[in-house]
């Protein structure tokens, strides 16, 4: 039986009783908003969502038994978006964990994220695995936008602004590849041990389970516990969902600013193992920064989070100092408080 049906079948037995605004720096008024199929030939490159196999229907209302809907642990700020996940891998293939850290997936691996702003749902991305490497060559990246009656999409390869009568950007190519190149060679960003670590309905163990991973922990979630109190955890995971994709030694600029908020799986034993402690609380920052006539020049400073980097580059509404750069355009206020109490802990 193919993998991911006897992981569909499982699951529904287990579970029977499972970058919002994206403020793209590469879409403009000037250019088309919604271009023709920008890599046709292969067929994981279709032109429409009802082309990736995710669909049953051109509503996007059944999907496909093939495919499994999954949820990250921490969840991801979009300006306020709901999102709803899915992954495929190919028959008989299994993911790469022999680096718990960074899963290398099949060729033929599909991934899917629905945005819905306001109740209206205006895009689902989709990433494939189009071939045998791990060059970015290997991987496409595509946004289909939906239209206003919810029954059809397009491509959307240079970004779109308000897209579909709401305040939701849709992502250019471009911005979705700057985001997961960060994270070379494994590119997939919610879909890795920490974030599926106990996740329901489906995490590690249910994985295991169905023998798609190559190298499954023993025991049982969790395997990964995230350290510390539950102000700690909550950080935590917080900056590593929203932050570590690009703050992490893989990505092109961690030369330039030298701080790591991806958390990994061999350094948990405590708050002070991780990199966030390691390279963050209490360390001057590489680019320090003047806003309201104050000086931000401490990434976090225990205690004192009003004069910490860190907040300050959330809550800026200046463009490129404000964080996450790319994915975010309003401020998080959960995302703050989570912060801001920690902080207030150190």
């Amino acid at each position: 039986m193919r993998a991911m049906a006897r992981l569909a079948v499982g699951l529904a037995a287990l579970v029977a009783v499972g970058c919002g605004d994206n403020h793209p720096t590469t879409a403009s008024t000037d250019a088309p908003s919604v271009d023709s199929p920008v890599d046709g030939g292969n067929p994981l490159e279709p032109d429409t969502l009802a082309g990736t196999g995710l669909c049953m229907d051109a509503k996007c209302l059944q999907i496909s038994p093939d495919v499994v809907e999954y949820t990250p642990t921490f969840p991801l700020w979009s300006d306020s978006a709901t999102k709803r996940r899915w992954v495929y891998l190919p028959p008989g293939t299994t993911i790469d964990t022999s680096d718990m850290d960074h899963w290398q997936f099949p060729e033929g691996t599909k991934f899917w994220k629905e945005f819905t702003r306001d109740g209206v749902r205006v895009e689902t991305r989709y990433i494939a695995k189009v071939g045998p490497g791990t060059s970015t060559r290997d991987w496409f990246f595509v946004s289909y936008g939906w239209n206003a009656s919810q029954d059809a999409t397009t491509q959307v390869v240079f970004g779109q602004q308000n897209a579909n009568g709401t305040q939701h950007d849709i992502p250019s190519r471009m911005d979705c590849k700057t985001c997961h190149e960060a994270l070379a060679p494994s590119r997939i960003l919610g879909f890795q041990a920490v974030q599926l670590d106990g996740a329901s309905p489906v995490g590690i163990d249910e994985l295991a389970q169905m023998s798609v991973l190559s190298a499954p922990p023993s025991g049982s979630s969790p395997h990964f516990p995230v350290p510390g109190n539950a102000t700690e955890k909550a950080a935590l995971g917080y900056l590593h969902v929203n932050c570590g994709h690009c703050h992490n030694p893989l990505s092109p600029i961690h030369d330039m600013t030298p701080m790591e908020l991806r958390l990994e799986t061999g350094s948990m034993a405590t708050p002070a193992d991780t990199a966030v402690y390691k390279t963050a609380v209490d360390h001057v920052a590489a680019i320090p920064f003047d806003e309201d006539n104050h000086h931000y020049g401490t990434i976090v400073i225990s205690n004192d989070p009003d004069n910490s980097a860190m907040i300050a580059r959330m809550s800026s509404m200046t463009p490129m100092r404000h964080m996450p750069n790319l994915g975010s355009e309003v401020v998080d206020p959960d995302g703050q408080t989570t912060l801001r109490a920690w902080i207030n802990g150190l």
